[in-house]
């Protein structure tokens, strides 16, 4: 009998996190947490080019690598995003929305000084003081991450796209904070309560 991922999760020197199934969502996972939850791995691949391979180098360390045996596992549990090109039209189980929770967590962990580094780039972009405090070069490296976003989302979602380009430039940047909300302490956890915030069953 394969083991469950709860008790995988116990066996490696990650504490078990709680991530309770919220009330008023036994239909399964909402449409809205699996789009954000796809759109935060994005972002991790716009600003690691080796994402991926860092996601399914952690699948045993997570305790995942039952539930996640190959790269095509990953793409099948994304592709669980309504928006997506492929859109496998299956519902994401809650071990595996776990999964994905525990997974985006673990990669922002390392980025973290990065992201930093953008977000407040992406504020003194919008107060207009990148050339008066000579950062020029941190806004190119914040315009090389937008444009990355912009190209794999297109590449990976339903054309056209529903969202213009100053969309998914806001859209970026909105996933820049919420990694870094990942890159925490308890990142798990308050993930997971983030994501079913205003959530619709």
């Amino acid at each position: 009998m394969p083991l469950t991922m709860q008790r995988d999760i116990s066996t490696t020197d990650h504490p078990q996190p709680d991530l309770p199934i919220p009330a008023h969502f036994s239909r399964g996972c909402p449409r809205s947490v699996r789009m954000d939850i796809d759109n935060l791995l994005i972002a991790v691949e716009a600003i690691d080019l080796r994402a991926v391979d860092r996601i399914m180098l952690s699948l045993p360390e997570l305790g995942l690598d039952e539930l996640i045996p190959t790269q095509v596992k990953l793409w099948r549990m994304r592709n669980t995003n309504p928006m997506r090109r492929h859109y496998q039209r299956t519902n994401l189980n809650w071990d595996e929305l776990r999964a994905l929770v525990l997974i985006a967590c673990e990669v922002a962990k390392p980025l973290n000084t990065v992201l930093r580094q953008l977000i407040i780039t992406s504020q003194h972009v919008a107060e207009e003081k990148i050339e008066a405090l000579g950062l020029q070069q941190n806004q190119r490296y914040l315009d090389h991450y937008i444009k990355r976003f912009q190209a794999l989302y297109k590449s990976r979602m339903r054309s056209p796209s529903i969202l213009s380009d100053d969309e998914l430039s806001e859209l970026a940047t909105h996933m820049l904070s919420q990694l870094l909300f990942c890159s925490g302490t308890a990142a798990p956890e308050r993930l997971w309560h983030a994501l079913f915030y205003g959530a619709i069953a």
